[in-house]
């Protein structure tokens, strides 16, 4: 008689369901790294082009910019993000520290973050 025995099944099966497993996990992690890389990239983005806008308003509208704390929601990409920035003074008057932070905002308008964060210098002219 030729072949396997039940014990030899038994192992080899156990030894492909705990390489399944692995390789399952393995998937799965790799899966919810590559979405909280994806949303920090684009959090990062949000964060260039909301200061990228602010620098050309100053060039349309040469006001100064206010010193304070405000917060500004957006969408970008289909997501929804909250905007938070600080203006600060700095020792030349014309200029102003500009530090943002970005959180997304999911289901009930529940901020998750910050997931970006940049700090600009902003010129009055």
């Amino acid at each position: 008689m030729r072949g396997f025995t039940l014990i030899e099944m038994l192992i080899a099966m156990v030894i492909l369901a705990t390489a399944g497993i692995i390789v399952s996990s393995s998937v799965s992690n790799v899966a919810t790294q590559t979405f909280s890389i994806e949303r920090r990239q684009l959090a990062h983005w949000v964060a260039e082009d909301y200061l990228t806008r602010l620098r050309l308003e100053r060039r349309t509208k040469p006001a100064e910019l206010p010193e304070g704390r405000d917060t500004v929601r957006l969408e970008n990409a289909g997501r929804r993000f909250e905007i938070r920035r600080d203006v600060k003074a700095t020792a030349h008057p014309w200029v102003k520290r500009v530090e943002v932070e970005v959180f997304e905002l999911e289901g009930s308008n529940k901020p998750i973050g910050p997931l970006g964060q940049q700090t600009a210098f902003v010129g009055q002219y």
